[in-house]
């Protein structure tokens, strides 16, 4: 008897999202996408409810991330969701669109042809223009910060829906777990960080290999009936993951609000918005914690090639509180994606090795907005020929490569200079250092003259010798890292 096997791509989330700089409406924007991909599908498909949650249902093969897969029986119900699903989620949340596709299946379960068959038809409809669901005449008000038509209060429909959403906190449960301290969850960027012009950071992480793993072990995982039962794991061992993070970094933090705010926790993809002192050690916690999650989540799994678990690479953008979120977002994409390039092409593994696990971060000290590569020439390459983007960071030691093992070897020195009874004199003579470096090489190498002798234990513990003679220098993000995550006792260094 003919199946048929329903797929949907959920499109424009960064966008609808990150329209507002405003963190309101982007945490209700998240809450708005995290419905759509839960409790609205769910819905619309009509599925049995009365025995079983959408998580164990076992026609819905995947809900996340905006990818959506579920087997229908009959063509009247298959052909009710394609027909009701779009409407639905445009009017839940106006400026998501829908691609669909339909493949028909003999037998019980689809095969790997038919996923496969499935993805290409999705790729094809992607590619086609959508109609926004609200278009208005050029006579109509619009909002003047969204440029949307003006439904109430000066607003529009998107908007307002984002408000109505804010105070929902399905999304901050599955990041920190069933939280037990009272403490209020942020909804705005001055609760997660109260001082003026404080420093926030956007990180997003994704995993390794998993489009590699499902490529080539996805039909060994169908003919185990194993599909679904994977995609679950990797949803929960990321919630996980989130989870340890968050009860070691920041659960100990003592503020009345929590400093963090999940937007997007989807499959094997996390993006959150955190106060700048928490970001590094943060993601550094949750990859350690990703890798040991996703081991055992696949741990019961019959397919032997997916038992190993994932890796996982993150960007995290240091930017001012009133920088535009969504070029932060960006330019953390693009620094996940340079970290990815680093243990993909760089660092030798064996063919069955999942690529390590490794970081990249980027303080931005100006407001141009510019692809990552001109960033980085532009502002990180001084005069006297010096790299100061030292990164991506290896999660742990491996060969020459930089790694945050010895990134936090380094940072301790500086901690212990920043302790001394000169406060801070020997760092801020660095920070010095490192500013003359993009303007006079001669005065660089009068100042080392000089530190090598009134601070010669600094010299000599950072290799200072070295770290300035040219190439890639990691004093620049030990200097960033150190202002951010070293507590003075009278706030006089930075």
């Amino acid at each position: 008897m003919a199946k048929y096997l329903y797929g949907a791509s959920v499109q424009g989330i960064q966008g609808f999202i990150f329209a507002t700089n405003k963190l309101a409406e982007i945490v209700g924007a998240s809450e708005l996408v995290e419905k759509i991909c839960t409790s609205t599908f769910y819905d619309v498909s009509k599925f049995e409810k009365k025995t079983k949650t959408i998580e164990e249902s076992e026609n819905i093969l995947l809900t996340a991330a905006g990818n959506l897969k579920c087997v229908f029986d009959t063509e009247d119900a298959c052909r009710n969701m394609v027909l009701l699903f779009p409407k639905t989620v445009m009017q839940l949340a106006p400026g998501i669109t829908i691609s669909q596709a339909v493949v028909k299946f003999e037998g019980e379960k689809p095969q790997y042809n038919d996923i496969d068959k499935l993805e290409k038809a999705l790729k094809k409809q992607r590619n086609k223009a959508s109609v926004p669901f609200e278009t208005g005449f050029m006579i109509l008000e619009r909002a003047r910060r969204t440029g949307g038509i003006v439904y109430k209060n000066k607003e529009d429909s998107a908007t307002i829906k984002k408000l109505a959403a804010r105070e929902n906190e399905s999304l901050f449960k599955k990041f920190s777990g069933n939280i037990t301290q009272v403490r209020e969850i942020p909804l705005n960027i001055e609760d997660i960080t109260p001082q003026e012009n404080s420093w926030i950071a956007v990180i997003h992480a994704d995993g390794n290999g998993l489009g590699n793993l499902i490529q080539n072990f996805g039909s060994e995982l169908i003919k185990n009936n194993e599909f679904k039962t994977f995609s679950d794991a990797i949803q929960s061992a990321t919630e996980k993951a989130c989870q340890s993070a968050f009860n070691e970094i920041i659960a100990l933090e003592k503020d009345k609000k929590y400093p963090v705010r999940p937007i997007i926790i989807g499959g094997d993809d996390l993006t959150i918005v955190i106060r700048a002192d928490l970001a590094l050690k943060f993601t550094e916690s949750y990859l350690t914690h990703f890798e040991e999650t996703t081991k055992e989540a696949f741990k019961g799994l019959r397919t032997e090639k997916v038992k190993g678990g994932l890796t996982a690479c993150a960007g995290i953008a240091y930017v001012k509180d009133h920088y535009p979120l969504h070029y932060a977002l960006q330019l953390a994409e693009d620094l996940c994606k340079d970290a990815k390039n680093l243990v993909k092409n760089q660092v030798t593994k064996k063919d069955d090795d999942m690529p390590k696990s490794s970081l990249a971060f980027l303080k931005v000290m100006d407001s141009f907005v510019e692809p990552l590569k001109e960033m980085k020439e532009r502002s990180m390459m001084a005069e006297s020929n010096i790299d100061y983007f030292f990164g991506p960071y290896l999660l742990k030691k491996e060969g020459d490569f930089a790694n945050m093992e010895s990134f936090r070897e380094k940072l301790e020195i500086l901690r212990a200079e920043a302790d001394t009874k000169d406060k801070s004199k020997g760092v801020s003579k660095l920070r010095q250092l490192i500013s003359e470096s993009f303007k006079n090489e001669g005065n660089v190498q009068i100042m080392k003259i000089r530190m090598a002798v009134i601070n010669k234990k600094l010299y000599t513990d950072l290799k200072l010798d070295h770290e300035l003679k040219g190439g890639k220098s990691a004093l620049y993000d030990l200097i960033n890292i150190h202002s951010f995550e070293y507590k003075k006792p009278n706030n006089d260094d930075n």
